[in-house]
């Protein structure tokens, strides 16, 4: 009886060996000990802590360098990365940043593809956004996100364009020929305008899936909000009206200047269109557009290609490095997001008005 008792006993032990979560977690454990500074997210993904360090970009201001830990990502099998979900709230407590990466430079198909993804303004939560790749050679040089988070657009090299649906996973192609790059999304989220072919305007509408011509012309750098389209163009700002699309204001920059002194070849606004950004190599111009003032500046100014609310925060839209800067404490932060895998385009901002659209918790 004691025989078939210990046998009994020695069965069940075998047993839990081979069950696959205490597989797993005896695996997860020796990771833990061996990588102690690792957070493992899946089986072959995981980030450490990184302090920022200093700045490498041209500043004609002296800004105060900060030293703070940001998760640096280390993703192999992107399949095993929690996707972005419209219905966690706790993904979207702070403005968002939305960019291209192919996470790795394997041969496998999938993992070097280009995909779309984001993270917290603070480098925190980041999430795989769409399964949806796109071949480097085509390469991703526009993205837009509608207000209500819900429909991601990109545009790759060649101007065709595509809407991915986060909530329902449809993939919408807009655009079959070559043309311009420019989108911008109704604030009401279910109209994308784009540029189908120069000087030749159209919107997408996400309700009916039907696709007509507009009769104003769309640029990126440009913000549908509390009832007004606001552009920046190469030479100034124009505010219309949504739905008459009559002209509203014009601020331009100084007629005076030479061209290539006047033409803005960095353009950026706020979420909500009260305040942009243009600079090139000789000035940069700050429009309050409440105001309908612009201020032209040949100093003591950072360039913006990524302008948060009310202009408190501006970052670099390349994010080789991520580049952020507190425009009203005169700070930055500057650390590598990435250990390795290729960008493409230009990273976002969205979800922008989210924590009164402070990037950081805490900050007043």
């Amino acid at each position: 009886m004691k025989k078939i008792l210990l046998l009994a006993l020695f069965s069940i032990t075998l047993l839990g060996c081979n069950d696959p979560e205490s597989v797993a977690a005896e695996a997860a454990q020796l990771r833990a000990e061996q990588h102690p500074d690792r957070t493992y997210v899946g089986e072959n993904n995981y980030y450490i802590m990184e302090s920022s360090g200093d700045i490498q970009f041209t500043t004609k201001k002296d800004l105060k360098v900060m030293y703070q830990d940001f998760p640096r990502y280390f993703i192999e099998k992107a399949k095993e990365w929690p996707k972005e979900d419209l219905n966690d709230a706790s993904s979207y407590d702070l403005p968002r940043f939305q960019f291209a990466w192919a996470n790795s430079s394997s041969k496998d198909e999938y993992e070097s593809g280009i995909k779309i993804w984001s993270m917290k303004t603070d480098g925190t939560d980041l999430r795989l956004v769409t399964d949806v790749t796109v071949e480097l050679v085509n390469g991703i040089k526009n993205l837009t996100r509608s207000p209500n988070n819900r429909y991601v657009a990109w545009a790759d090299l060649g101007g065709y364009k595509t809407v991915y649906d986060i909530k329902t996973g449809k993939v919408v192609e807009l655009s079959i020929s070559m043309s311009p790059l420019a989108m911008l999304w109704s604030e009401d989220s279910r109209y994308l305008y784009f540029e189908r072919a120069r000087d030749l305007f159209s919107r997408w509408d996400s309700v009916t899936g039907e696709v007509s011509k507009v009769d104003f012309d769309i640029e990126t750098s440009a913000v549908s909000y509390g009832g007004n389209r606001t552009v920046v163009y190469p030479f100034g700002v124009t505010v219309f009206d949504s739905i008459t699309n009559e002209k509203k204001l014009l601020i331009d920059v100084d007629e005076k200047l030479p061209f290539k002194e006047a033409r803005m070849t960095v353009r950026s606004i706020d979420p909500t269109g009260h305040y942009a950004w243009g600079s090139n190599p000789s000035f940069g111009f700050f429009f309050d557009i409440e105001k309908g003032t612009v201020k032209q500046m040949t100093t003591d100014f950072t360039p913006a290609q990524i302008l948060g609310k009310d202009a408190y925060y501006s970052a670099l839209n390349s994010f080789a490095k991520v580049r952020i800067v507190d425009r009203v404490g005169d700070r930055v932060w500057s650390w590598r997001a990435f250990y390795y895998g290729t960008l493409s385009g230009d990273a976002i901002l969205y979800n922008g008005l989210a924590n009164n659209g402070l990037w950081f918790k805490g900050d007043k």
